[in-house]
């Protein structure tokens, strides 16, 4: 004769079936699966000792007190586990390859205010590594600990991966960008050329290959560190505007114009004054120029300057009909205004200077 289910043993069942459902999911490497499983044994535990359980005798038997739940934590696939937890926000250090150079503190602020009213509502991912003893390495949530810094908030959740290489550490935060929209190829010229140089990769084919990017591409997009970086971060914040059509032909006008005239470009394309195509043609008429040879100057001197690495910063060129002519680049956007103030000093005590002589 078929034993009949009381309420307690349906419960029970349903216990095990639920927490077979989540086991399948954390197998997977399910993050939202984690929370799920936790929820439903929690919910089911509180349910469970509410009903007096019956023997099929149909005798009470005192209920059991619910059991706390322990911190989610599986394996996943290729050795890599991971497990949700709580830890200080001083113990966690950005992503060495973090393939985002680029930030808005706009949006940081609009997190960080999210953060205050609806509190932390999607784990940070890290991982550990070997270069970080006792950190935790980002791999992916740089705007939230971002926001959570500027709260001044002590902690943070997390998802601990362990089992990651430098490739996985990139990988996985570069599409986790890609899916929200985020990454720019600003973003990417910086990134594959540090991992380039770092070895992560052996060369541009193999790069390539982890990102679904043809090598023309990755060198194209590499290509665009060799501007100054205000350049690019300003590339950057006006990304809607700026594509990689407009930033390589800006790149070839900088090469071979300098600073001044790719600046000057920029603004055209920001302003919605110059496409793809007119860039093209700037670029070319700047190329035409170089193989007719530069013009003649009449300076009578010129001085040049360079760093203590010997890297070049410019000129100043001296005429002889009283002009003097200065040409700086690569000069960092935070190191332009005090440079400015500098050289104001310089030629407001020159000025001075020269004043007796001018009045004779």
């Amino acid at each position: 004769m078929a034993t009949k289910l009381n309420f307690t043993s349906k419960v029970r069942a349903g216990m095990a079936v639920e927490r077979a459902s989540a086991e399948e999911r954390l197998a997977d490497g399910d993050v939202v699966g984690i929370a799920q499983r936790d929820a439903a044994v929690v919910t089911l535990a509180e349910v469970a000792p509410a009903v007096a359980p019956v023997a099929a005798s149909d005798t009470p038997v005192a209920a059991a007190p619910a059991t706390p739940v322990a911190p989610a934590a599986s394996i996943g696939s290729a050795g890599v586990t991971h497990a949700v937890a709580r830890i200080p926000v001083e113990d966690v250090v950005s992503n060495p390859y973090n393939p985002r150079a680029f930030y808005s503190a706009e949006t940081i602020d609009e997190l960080a205010d999210s953060f205050g009213k609806q509190g932390q509502i999607t784990p940070i991912l890290v991982t550990r590594l070997a270069e970080f003893p006792g950190k935790y390495v980002i791999v992916d949530g740089e705007r939230r600990i971002r926001a959570a810094r500027s709260r001044g908030d002590k902690h943070i959740d997390v998802d601990v991966r362990d089992g990651l290489d430098n490739q996985n550490l990139y990988l996985r935060a570069y599409h986790a960008n890609k899916e929200r929209e985020e990454q720019t190829v600003f973003d990417d010229a910086l990134a594959w050329k540090k991992l380039l140089d770092d070895g992560v990769y052996v060369d541009q084919v193999e790069l390539g290959v982890a990102v679904s990017e043809d090598p023309k591409h990755i060198s194209k997009v590499i290509s665009l560190t060799s501007l100054p970086p205000y350049l690019l971060q300003r590339m950057a914040q006006n990304r809607k505007d700026v594509g990689l059509g407009h930033a390589y032909n800006i790149k070839l006008i900088f090469d071979r114009a300098g600073v001044t005239v790719a600046e000057h470009w920029l603004e055209q394309v920001i302003e919605g004054k110059a496409s793809v195509r007119k860039l093209e043609a700037a670029a070319s008429a700047e190329a035409g120029a170089r193989r007719i040879g530069p013009r003649r100057t009449h300076y009578q001197s010129r001085v040049q300057f360079n760093r203590p690495d010997g890297v070049a910063l410019g000129e100043l060129k001296l005429f002889g009909d009283g002009r003097a002519e200065l040409n700086l680049k690569g000069i960092a956007a935070a190191d332009q205004q005090r440079l400015a103030e500098r050289m104001k000093a310089v030629i407001d005590e020159w000025a001075a200077e020269m004043e007796p002589t001018v009045a004779s």
